[in-house]
């Protein structure tokens, strides 16, 4: 595997914004493919526990009201062969994550994020270990659109150059869909540094430091936004959690992309879970 090095411009983008963005990381007759995964599981009577459902919950009881009803399929892919060989473990994404994480790769979390049209909910702000709550700084993010992702169907947003600040605690407001950056806080931050909105095509990928501030709005649009995404670490990060994680999944080993399916679990030897206390209360 020839290793893969960032551009001048993608160094550039990581080091002082948190991001750097990847085109046509896979074809779009593949992309459908994995749409098509995706919605053959969504459109399910009873989808499985892997569903989270969206704040707007339409409860209409049809193929169109369950793919409008669910906002994201939490630790899906690693049961998806298709999804997992050609993204989490495909050569073409670990040859970047190899870059920054070396020659060991772990799947930390992974995820399909739905954001149907005209129902799709919004992400509040949040930093993904903000969310983790694990002290880990070094675990390498990325999402990818299976249909294009634009600012009228909820793009992702990022604050450039927040991933400079520290891990900040996170609260839940009466209406948080789960813990978020606080808002006076995020406003200081759009007030100092601005938003960049991540438009992307179909395949495409996104690829930021988990420190990053980053949230995605509503779709009002009549276009859905489906995409993957996954978090990478390598052994050596993990030894330094906080927290036991049960779902971590080996991608690359010594360089060589690991093909078994299921992909292996890691044996994480005599670490005892550490359950992390619930996000504090803050009105708005």
């Amino acid at each position: 595997m020839t290793h893969w090095q960032p551009t001048p411009e993608q160094k550039r983008d990581y080091e002082n914004d948190g991001y750097f963005i990847q085109r046509n990381m896979i074809s779009r007759d593949l992309a459908a493919e994995l749409r098509g995964v995706i919605r053959n599981v969504i459109m399910l009577p009873e989808p499985g526990n892997f569903v989270d459902i969206d704040a707007t919950d339409p409860m209409e009881d049809s193929p169109q009201g369950r793919i409008a009803r669910y906002r994201k399929l939490s630790n899906f892919c690693v049961q998806s062969p298709l999804i997992w060989h050609n993204v989490h473990a495909g050569a073409a994404l670990l040859n970047i994550a190899r870059h920054f994480l070396g020659d060991d790769v772990i799947v930390k979390f992974n995820s399909c994020f739905l954001k149907p049209a005209r129902t799709g909910s919004a992400t509040p702000w949040h930093q993904d270990n903000g969310l983790w709550r694990d002290g880990e700084t070094e675990p390498f993010n990325f999402w990818m659109p299976l249909e294009p992702a634009t600012r009228e169907n909820g793009c992702l947003q990022f604050i450039p150059g927040s991933h400079k600040t520290d891990i900040i605690p996170h609260v839940l407001y009466p209406d948080s869909i789960h813990g978020e950056l606080p808002r006076e806080e995020v406003q200081k931050m759009l007030d100092k540094h601005g938003v960049h909105h991540i438009e992307l095509g179909t395949g495409d990928v996104v690829f930021w430091h988990s420190n990053m501030w980053h949230y995605s709005p509503p779709n009002r649009s009549e276009q859905s936004r489906i995409a993957v995404a996954g978090v990478w670490t390598n052994p050596d990060i993990v030894k330094t959690s906080k927290r036991f994680w049960h779902n971590f999944r080996w991608a690359m080993r010594k360089g060589e992309v690991c093909t078994q399916f299921p992909p292996e679990p890691i044996e994480m030897g005599n670490m005892t879970a550490e359950k992390p206390k619930p996000f504090p209360i803050k009105e708005k």
